[in-house]
């Protein structure tokens, strides 16, 4: 009896091999989930992250940051990484007060603005210094340096879902103008992220939170935003902290200087 014996089938590795990602840029659609987290580190699903040198990647422009304390987050770690930043005292008010960092040389302008009411917490702060978001974006006059970044989210949990709403739709508007008469203005949206599953949970719990992130994301869909997915971010990292830890937010960052250069 002849035995004749067949050498398996291999797939060839060059048929097989998985496609190189694009770099991360605006317009482009995300995944869902939009991403995982390995060795500490985000890994965006549908898009790669190019490694940049954050001070290059600033250098000439002015970047307005506006939102709650997550924001302010973002504010103090542009503070720790860029030693030549230097802070402005603006002479306001409680921890709250409006953030400014400058770099003369390089030409770098950094500002951090709390959005206006609802504002939760015990921080005092001068309500003469609040002013609403939209109002903020109004007065910008743009163009292809400046950069807006705004977060929306937190302090409105416990209030009824319209609120949150009719304060979207009130930004939405104003971004509409802003890039109607400066189209080259780079827009970016942080949406928010979980928190702490044992502070006062019937009005802060995460159910209305995540209410609030699609309405968000469905609200400016149609405009021409860099969508930052915080949510899905700090579901990954497993922190339960209204204030993320530093490596969620040097992910978020990075994220962010991947859009604009």
């Amino acid at each position: 009896m002849n035995w004749c014996f067949r050498r398996p089938h291999l797939p060839d590795p060059l048929a097989e091999a998985v496609p190189v990602k694009k770099k991360c840029k605006f317009g482009m659609a995300s995944a869902i989930p939009t991403g995982h987290v390995w060795k500490n580190t985000w890994n965006p699903a549908s898009c790669s992250l190019a490694p940049i040198k954050m001070k290059d990647c600033l250098r000439g422009k002015l970047v307005h940051l506006m939102g709650d304390s997550t924001m302010r987050q973002w504010m103090e770690y542009f503070k720790s990484k860029i030693n030549t930043l230097r802070p402005v005292d603006l002479h306001e008010t409680g921890r709250l007060q409006h953030q400014l960092a400058v770099d003369l040389d390089e030409k770098i302008n950094i500002q951090w603005q709390k959005h206006g009411f609802p504002l939760i917490g015990s921080l005092v702060y001068s309500v003469k210094e609040i002013e609403n978001t939209a109002r903020i974006i109004d007065r910008i006059g743009g163009e292809k340096n400046t950069v807006i970044v705004f977060s929306l989210g937190q302090h409105f949990r416990p209030f009824p879902i319209d609120v949150f709403i009719r304060r979207a739709l009130s930004v939405h508007r104003a971004l509409q103008r802003l890039l109607l008469r400066s189209p080259d203005t780079l827009v970016v949206l942080k949406t928010e992220n979980t928190r702490e599953l044992n502070n006062d949970m019937e009005r802060f719990s995460d159910f209305h939170g995540y209410t609030q992130y699609l309405a968000l994301k469905n609200i400016f869909q149609d405009l021409r935003v860099g969508v930052i997915d915080a949510w899905d971010m700090t579901v990954a990292y497993g922190t339960n902290d209204v204030h993320p830890p530093e490596e969620v937010v040097r992910s978020e960052i990075n994220i962010f200087l991947n859009y604009i250069c």
